[in-house]
């Protein structure tokens, strides 16, 4: 009973801190899921019709699926781009270099997040750097415009602001794989990359698994970046969200489409952790 109760004091400030930053307003927005507005009022109710209006409009689906395309296609390619970089300052040639490397790493994260997208928005602009190289060496038309207020800059834009975020969790799954487990496995006649196949990744399989859920749903619930990057048919259920709730004051619409993008993004990734787990890539403790 003492190490309960000892148990609870300890826990109680992180209860009352997530109870009233996190579960309370999580709870009222639930709530004006399922009421009505009007010029002069928002009230709450218990009518399902905000979710059916979620689920019927083509435009609303239209976006949810793009957020799903567009938060696959960053943590893919975070995780992609974020490996070598752990690999390296924890099994590889950067070892020793590894805790300025990932200070170096930490530090990046503090850059204004704005900052980083405006600094994309010049390169990727009409008349930006990039446009002006390809304009310069004789690329115009179609691809040139590709890279201007387009779904591949908004892919693009937050996958270099989110890679960093990806080298946290496949640092720590990977300082965890003992580099004798890849030399006895070399001893008995394994090449580097079957080692490597067979295991470095199912032991660091919790990082990779964490890294792209991380970055998968921080790109698929951003708004900032297809507001600013995306163009018209680059905008995500975020920018959605948003108008419902700053421009036509629909609160419980909103709100209705932001849980509809929750349960969304959860159900996507339980499926794909469960397809990974039936491919033998496995989330081990």
């Amino acid at each position: 009973m003492p190490m309960l109760k000892r148990f609870s004091l300890m826990a109680a400030p992180a209860g009352l801190f997530m109870a009233i930053f996190f579960i309370i307003p999580c709870g009222v927005l639930f709530a004006y899921s399922f009421g009505h507005t009007s010029y002069a009022d928002i009230s709450f109710g218990t009518s399902p019709a905000n979710y059916l209006r979620v689920i019927s409009a083509p435009l609303f689906r239209e976006v949810i699926l793009r957020s799903l395309e567009v938060g696959s296609s960053v943590g893919l390619a975070s995780v992609i781009l974020a490996f070598p970089l752990a690999y390296a300052i924890t099994l590889g040639p950067l070892k020793r270099a590894g805790t300025f490397i990932m200070l170096l790493v930490i530090v990046s994260l503090f850059t204004a997040y704005i900052v980083r997208i405006y600094a994309w928005r010049t390169l990727l602009g009409r008349n930006g750097a990039i446009s002006q190289l390809l304009t310069a060496s004789g690329v115009t038309g179609a691809p040139l415009e590709a890279f201007s207020y387009s779904k591949a800059a908004v892919i693009v834009t937050l996958t270099s602001i989110l890679v960093p975020v990806a080298v946290l969790p496949l640092t720590s799954a990977l300082s965890g794989v003992s580099s004798q487990s890849i030399e006895a496995a070399r001893s008995l006649g394994a090449s580097a990359f079957e080692a490597f196949v067979r295991i470095t990744i199912p032991l660091a399989s919790r990082g990779i698994i964490s890294a792209f859920a991380l970055t998968f749903v921080i790109a698929a619930g951003d708004f900032i970046t297809p507001q600013l990057l995306g163009g018209p048919r680059a905008q995500l259920a975020g920018n959605a969200i948003v108008d419902r709730f700053g421009l036509s004051f629909d609160w419980p619409l909103g709100s209705a489409l932001a849980f509809t993008l929750v349960v969304t993004l959860g159900l996507f990734l339980w499926v794909l952790t469960a397809l990974l787990r039936r491919l033998g890539v496995k989330d081990r403790p």
